[in-house]
């Protein structure tokens, strides 16, 4: 699950481990022996990494297949997909597949996943700078003067925002190597691996690849499975060792285009040509003014907690550079829209026009303005009242008109931990999820009250 679904679940994923009676158990290394087989998770369309296709089935799913030989036993693949990162690990951790290869083995990763363990690294997945063959370019520092195509929240967008460089930013790694094939751009910062196989795709052969040797671009990736069995550990590591003494490895990423020759040479083999779209301007989506459809509460959250709250967070709180959007004021409905559809280049905010409607933002807008809203308390209102009214303005947006659950969020009246956690659940929040903190809206007196109030919801039921 290398590239970019990869580093999306490098930075950020936290999942616990679910599992069952029945479950089906993950093999030892005895087990794989001894039945000749071993299960690997891989997204069925994802090249260069993982694919279905017999004829191009990906260097991750070379890699493996190679390195069951090693063991004795023939690869087979549970085929999932991986832009659910969650749903992907989610297979390795309930032991749906033995092995799932091109996880990153890093530290940021593995301490997120004490119940994984990881073979030795047998690629590390560098960046190249994509640049026409006429334009002198050595390294990372001769980007200073370029404005440089990137993917949106990419390794790559973030190294260069953080060092001031110009950029454009596109929605993927294939959308940013489209802008500095048809010349929008000069150059564009990419994955190693992403860019040779899109320039050989193309047959672009006024292109090369400048390879970066930053340490802060890079990341080995190697085969995780469950700490079940130290001894498979120690067989992993030894098939990928004898794979890459006979160039079995460096092969398998040659056939994709993956650079790992001289600087600036051009990846081989050629390989069947894509047909290409040239790329036009930045798109620009007009906003109409804004409408009285109602907005899809469920689906703005969705939307929301898949792909805004790695940076806005899970509660909309922001930090750093990136903004606040709880309490987005009411008025500014235009703005908000016109700013998620074409984005803010300038401070790294992609656009996503043409990947959500502007229906789809007004539900994301909708969704923003109840992490964190306005409370209308009467003066004189009992605490019980309070609770009561602070009940019906926020959590049963979630939670439901009698705290019953819905598809949002979970039964409050079937909540079965203690009152301080449910205290502490109301005030912190919980990370991971779309529950919010609210210490800045109700005190530990109110949150006890609420606790009371659910209670008597559920006896009421």
């Amino acid at each position: 699950m290398s590239g970019v679904r990869t580093t999306l679940l490098f930075l950020s994923l936290l999942v616990g481990l679910v599992g069952s009676g029945e479950a089906r158990q993950a093999k030892t290394l005895a087990e794989i022996t001894s039945t000749g087989s071993v299960t690997a998770c891989a997204d069925p369309d994802n090249l260069p990494f993982t694919s279905s296709d017999a004829q191009w089935p990906g260097y991750d799913v070379e890699v493996i297949r190679a390195v069951a030989a090693e063991l004795g036993a023939r690869a087979e693949f549970k085929w999932i997909g991986t832009r659910s990162a969650r749903a992907a690990m989610r297979n390795l951790l309930e032991g749906e597949c033995d092995l799932f290869p091109g996880l990153p083995v890093a530290p940021g990763f593995t301490e997120e996943y004490p119940q994984l363990a990881f073979s030795r690294a047998y690629y590390t997945m560098r960046h190249v700078v994509v640049v026409g063959t006429g334009r002198p370019l050595t390294g990372l520092a001769d980007l200073r003067g370029l404005v440089t195509a990137v993917e949106a929240l990419s390794a790559g967008d973030l190294f260069l925002l953080q060092r001031g460089y110009p950029r454009r930013s596109y929605r993927t790694q294939e959308a940013a190597f489209r802008a500095v094939q048809s010349g929008e751009t000069p150059a564009a910062l990419l994955w190693a691996p992403l860019a040779g196989w899109f320039l050989t795709r193309s047959s672009a052969v006024h292109l090369r690849l400048v390879p970066v040797s930053d340490p802060d671009l890079a990341v080995a990736f190697g085969v995780a499975f469950l700490k079940r069995d130290p001894a498979l550990k120690h067989a992993l590591d030894r098939a990928i060792e004898r794979l890459e003494a006979r160039g079995a490895i460096e092969g398998s990423l040659r056939r994709y285009g993956v650079p790992v020759g001289r600087a600036g040479a051009r990846p081989g083999p050629s390989i069947e040509p894509a047909r290409w779209v040239a790329a036009g301007n930045p798109l620009v989506t007009p906003v109409a003014e804004v409408r009285s459809v109602p907005p899809d509460f469920e689906e703005g959250r969705t939307i929301f907690q898949e792909n805004c709250a790695e940076c806005h967070r899970s509660d909309g709180r922001g930090g750093g550079s990136v903004p606040r959007l709880q309490q987005y004021p009411f008025g500014a409905e235009k703005r908000f829209i016109e700013t998620v559809l074409n984005g803010r280049n300038s401070v790294g905010m992609p656009p996503w026009g043409g990947l959500l409607t502007e229906a789809q933002v007004r539900s994301v807008l909708a969704y923003v303005r109840v992490l964190v809203p306005t409370l209308d308390i009467p003066a004189g209102a009992t605490p019980a009242a309070q609770a009561r009214l602070i009940f019906g303005q926020i959590c049963v947006t979630c939670h439901g008109r009698e705290g019953a659950g819905t598809r949002l969020a979970p039964s409050l009246q079937a909540f079965r931990g203690t009152d301080e956690e449910f205290v502490e659940a109301v005030l912190d929040g919980r990370p991971g999820t779309a529950m919010a903190p609210f210490k800045s809206l109700v005190s530990v007196e109110m949150a006890q009250q609420i606790r009371q109030y659910v209670r008597d919801l559920g006896r009421l039921n």
